[in-house]
């Protein structure tokens, strides 16, 4: 009996690795840092091209001393229809000071707050070739950047040349 347990622990065990080696290629994640002097990434996201739909998490932390509002902005080109998410508690029991995010503007960040930022990206030319998108973080106050998440596409451009051409 205590066999088959072994075996069954080392098989999920298996599965697990070999599942965590697997990328799906239409999400990514990335970690930054929030500050006045244009915030850090700590590394840009990877997404294969010509899926339906993507999806980036970005998660981030506001580095003292800065404080303040951000406008969410998602660049690039060609443009991509898109929605961004705020995550927060699905029940927030005050345990955490969290900013209100409304029309994609982060209101009354402060320094040590923890965002978790979703992404729902839809190219509107599946065939089109995607190099880079950007998720900005705006001052709302001064219009600055306070963090951008780069995005790169890889894929397609092995295939196409720069003008879409085969």
């Amino acid at each position: 009996m205590r066999l088959k347990y072994i075996i069954f622990f080392i098989l999920a065990v298996g599965i697990s690795l070999l599942g965590s080696t697997y990328r799906w290629g239409d999400s990514a994640h990335s970690i930054g840092l929030i500050n006045a002097s244009g915030g850090k990434v700590r590394h840009p996201s990877f997404l294969k091209s010509g899926k339906n739909r993507y999806a980036l998490i970005s998660t981030a932390t506001v580095i003292p001393p800065y404080r303040g509002d951000a406008r969410l902005v998602l660049e690039g080109k060609p443009e991509m229809d898109h929605e961004i998410f705020f995550s927060g508690p699905i029940v927030d029991l005050g345990l955490r000071r969290l900013p209100k995010f409304r029309d994609n503007i982060l209101y009354g960040l402060a320094p040590r707050d923890r965002l978790s930022i979703w992404v729902v990206m839809k190219p509107k030319d599946r065939d089109a070739v995607w190099r880079k998108q950007t998720l900005a973080f705006y001052d709302t106050r001064t219009a600055k950047s306070i963090l951008r998440v780069p995005m790169i596409f890889t894929g397609k451009e092995d295939t196409q040349d720069a003008h879409g051409h085969h």
